[in-house]
This record gives C-alpha cells, sequence and structure tokens, in this order.
C-alpha cells in the first residue's frame, strides 16, 4: 500500500498537467435596427376573432419592391396599437429607400385594414416611433375632390418644378409650387383619364437623396429617387425614378425637373 502512493501522486500531477478544453465564447447576437410605434385604424370598432396585425419592412428601388422584414402576427387589440419590428442589420444597405406597410387580416389571411400609402422610413432615425394608418377595405373610400384654389382656379398656375410619368396605364403627376402653396396634379389613364389637384402637400427629403411628397391623408404620395429612367425604351433619358401611390393602385415611371 505504501508503494502505490508515489504512483498515486505521479497520476494525480498527470491529470492536473492534462490541457483542459476552453469553449469558445458565444457568438455575438446579430445587430438588429428596432422599428417602432403605432398602428391607428380609427372606427376599426369590433374585429372579428383571430383577427390579426402584421408590419413589413419594404426595400423599394428603380427595379421594384422586395420585402426584407415581416413582424410575427400579433392579435389585433384595438387602435392604437404599438407594434415592433426588429430587422437585422445586415439586410440594410446605405442609399437605399425603406418603407413600412401593416396590414389587419381576418383568421383565413382576408385583408381587412390596409395601409393606403406605405410609410418612408428612414434607417439612420430609426429610433424614432412611426405612426402607421389603416383603411378600411369594406368601407367604401371616395375619390378625392379637386378643390378650387384661390381666384377660382381649378388647377395651379405656372410652370410644374417636377414633372413625372409613366405608361400602361398612362399617368402623370405635376407638382407645383413650393413650401404651403405646394400642389400635386395627377391624371391617370389615356381616355377620359382620371383627374385630381391635392393642396397641402408635404415633401421630405431623405438621407439617401429619394424625395417623398404626401397629401395630408397620407392616402396619395409621389416618390423620387436618383437614377438614370428611360421611358419607353430608347426615349430620352431622364434622371429620377418615379413611383405614384394612391390607394387603387401603385404607377412607375420617369420624372424630369427638380424635386
Amino acid at each position: 500500500m505504501v508503494q502505490a502512493l508515489p504512483l498515486l501522486v505521479l497520476l494525480g500531477l498527470m491529470a492536473g498537467c492534462a490541457p483542459v478544453a476552453v469553449r469558445p465564447p458565444p457568438a455575438p447576437p446579430p445587430a438588429v435596427v428596432r422599428f417602432h410605434g403605432s398602428v391607428v385604424y380609427p372606427g376599426a370598432g369590433s374585429l372579428p376573432d383571430g383577427a390579426t396585425l402584421t408590419v413589413s419592412l419594404y426595400e423599394r428601388g428603380a427595379v421594384g419592391t422586395r420585402a426584407l422584414a415581416h413582424s410575427p402576427p400579433v392579435p389585433a387589440s384595438g387602435s392604437p396599437q404599438a407594434f415592433v419590428l426588429e430587422v437585422p442589420q445586415s439586410l440594410l444597405r446605405d442609399g437605399q429607400f425603406y418603407v413600412l406597410r401593416a396590414r389587419i387580416d381576418d383568421a383565413v389571411g382576408r385583408p381587412l385594414w390596409i395601409q393606403a400609402a406605405p410609410a418612408p422610413v428612414d434607417v439612420a432615425v430609426a429610433a424614432r416611433p412611426v405612426t402607421l394608418w389603416l383603411i378600411n377595405m369594406a368601407a367604401s373610400l371616395p375619390k378625392p375632390v379637386s378643390r378650387p384654389l384661390a381666384g377660382g382656379q381649378a388647377v395651379p398656375s405656372g410652370p410644374p418644378v417636377l414633372v413625372a410619368n409613366g405608361l400602361r396605364p398612362t399617368w402623370t403627376a405635376r407638382i407645383f409650387g413650393v413650401r404651403g402653396a405646394r400642389q400635386l396634379r395627377t391624371s391617370v389613364g389615356a381616355h377620359d383619364p382620371l383627374r385630381q389637384t391635392y393642396r397641402g402637400v408635404s415633401r421630405q427629403r431623405l438621407a439617401s437623396g429619394v424625395v417623398v411628397y404626401a397629401t395630408a391623408d397620407g392616402f396619395v404620395t409621389l416618390t423620387i429617387s436618383p437614377g438614370n429612367c428611360r421611358l419607353p425604351a430608347g426615349a430620352r433619358s431622364m434622371v429620377w425614378h418615379a413611383i405614384l401611390e394612391t390607394p387603387a393602385a401603385t404607377y412607375r415611371g420617369c420624372a424630369s425637373g427638380i424635386p
């Protein structure tokens, strides 16, 4: 037994000198950009059982719009309703234009409330809360009415500062005036076109160089983004891409002038 003690001591020393496996530290969670705010759908009343709210982030460019992230559907609990959408930083790119859209669906996925126009967001100031306004799909939306302007003029006088147009269908959007006198005039359709004039149009320039014009109610927006644009192919190149968003449809084209 006495002779076994040195052997045990030697084995203990060898065990103490054996390398110890060190686990690498856990990888840090991916950086995220957190969009948050409120979704408003006035006069919603009672929603059917199973109605859910979803908020999505889209990247909008000259070649189209692609979805980047969607929030998990949550029960629609009443207006206003808070939302949070976390997007991995790796999905976002400098100089791109991003918008948020919200919607409320019933239990089988049919839209009940939708956003009439997307809400532009600036990634650089994502910490600021955003309010998303929805309209009722079941309600009959009145068409915007062209209101007479001062002096009895039905349309703005003078040349427009910006002209946007597109095809399929033929459409035109013109911006007149500046600041508080800024107005938007639209025309959609080649034969018997629908013409509308909007007053009190706001203008927002994003860090990416994108300019967004919006009507006072937010239902109609005209987005101008830099980049060569030809309409149709082979025609004179313009320096702006244009997207006209209305409750009825989205129209794409080109623009010229000073946005």
